[in-house]
């Protein structure tokens, strides 16, 4: 039928990879430094879906549980948020299931990047910044 179109849902299987309490940790944790590093200043154009999307090329990069165990993880943090900071850089953040599919498109990403790599420099200076979350 002319019109018709099919809705993708990629739901289930990036569960199945997000299936470590720790994985889950850390995306609660990036949603809690975007809401109130960047969405105070009005950046909100960061949204959940990239942030998972990041985590789950993170989950490939490290693959066993133990690099998610709670010593890793703000390790694993910064890898999201450096790869972010990357993303920003290109203007181009790649879907995980279909890669040609850029989730920055149409986005207003101009001035994230230097918020985001501030964020990271603030952690990398002091971990234990990220226990305050």
């Amino acid at each position: 039928m002319e019109g018709d179109a099919w809705l993708l849902s990629f739901n289930d299987a990036e569960n199945k990879l997000i299936n470590n309490s720790n994985r889950k940790k850390c995306l609660s944790i990036l949603k809690t430094m975007r809401d109130r590093n960047l969405d105070a200043l009005g950046q909100s154009c960061i949204t959940t879906y990239h942030l998972k999307t990041l985590l789950l090329y993170e989950c490939e990069k490290h693959p066993h549980d133990y690099e998610w165990d709670d010593y890793n993880l703000g390790d694993r943090i910064n890898g999201i948020l450096l790869q972010l900071i990357s993303c920003l850089q290109s203007r181009r953040c790649p879907h995980y299931f279909l890669p040609n599919l850029d989730l920055f498109r149409g986005k207003p990403i101009e001035n994230v990047s230097r918020q985001i790599w501030r964020l990271v420099r603030h952690f990398i200076l002091d971990p234990s910044s990220l226990e305050r979350l």
